[in-house]
């Protein structure tokens, strides 16, 4: 998810994820997306508010095509890159 080129530029990769949102109780969704990236690092640059990633078990992935940013929980991945992800 992090790999990077030579030049620094994310490597983009195919994931299969399912949903889940705890505190609006919605989720089992299933997301396709060909091409995303990882967004952000593992420190939050924002004093308003701290979205704790490490605890909260999330990242943020954005689809290359799109501008959109997705939280998404790892453990909930299926697939990575084609190859199935085994919980």
């Amino acid at each position: 998810m992090q790999s990077r080129t030579t030049d620094g530029e994310l490597i983009p990769f195919k994931i299969k994820f399912v949903t889940l949102n705890l505190k609006a109780g919605t989720g089992g969704d299933i997301i396709i997306l060909d091409s995303a990236v990882l967004v952000g690092g593992s420190k939050s640059k924002s004093e308003l508010r701290n979205p704790d990633h490490f605890n909260n078990y999330t990242r943020n992935i954005r689809a290359t095509a799109g501008d959109k940013i997705i939280k998404m929980h790892p453990l909930l991945v299926i697939e990575f890159n084609d190859a199935s992800v085994i919980s």
